[in-house]
């Protein structure tokens, strides 16, 4: 049992030594006065970044989507989670009559997928929302 136990301190002690860092190639200094290229420049801390028609929108980032009349339509099942992306889509101006319900990312049931979209929501699945579809 002693054994086993030193072994293991052996090789957790190897383990952590070859995760420390490096003393030949130590990681560079900050550089504080780093200035943007010409051209560019920074976009203020508050300021989403923001996606055009067809650009991935959603992640981590919460990127918007630039076109107030599109919205950010996420792919199906992916509903409520954090880090799900998506693609900036246009809003339909028009959608047909026909009942195929869907639920909605927002737990409401739409009467197709096309007034889902035309709302700015996106499908979590075919068919009527359950009463505890709470996205």
């Amino acid at each position: 049992m002693l054994r086993i136990k030193m072994i293991l301190a052996v090789l957790t002690l190897g383990l952590l030594t070859a995760c420390a860092a490096d003393p030949y190639y130590p990681p560079p200094p900050p550089d504080h006065n780093y200035e943007p290229p010409p051209g560019q420049s920074y976009p203020p801390p508050q300021q989403r970044p923001m996606a055009a028609d067809g650009q991935m929108c959603g992640g981590m980032m919460g990127v918007q989507c630039a076109n107030p009349a599109s919205y950010c339509a996420i792919p199906g099942n992916s509903c409520g989670a954090a880090d799900q992306s998506g693609i900036c889509t246009p809003r339909p101006d028009m959608c047909i009559q026909v009942y195929q319900p869907v639920c909605g990312c927002d737990g409401r049931t739409y009467s197709n997928d096309c007034v889902a979209a035309s709302a700015g929501v996106s499908l979590a699945y075919a068919g009527e929302c359950r009463a505890s579809d709470r996205y």
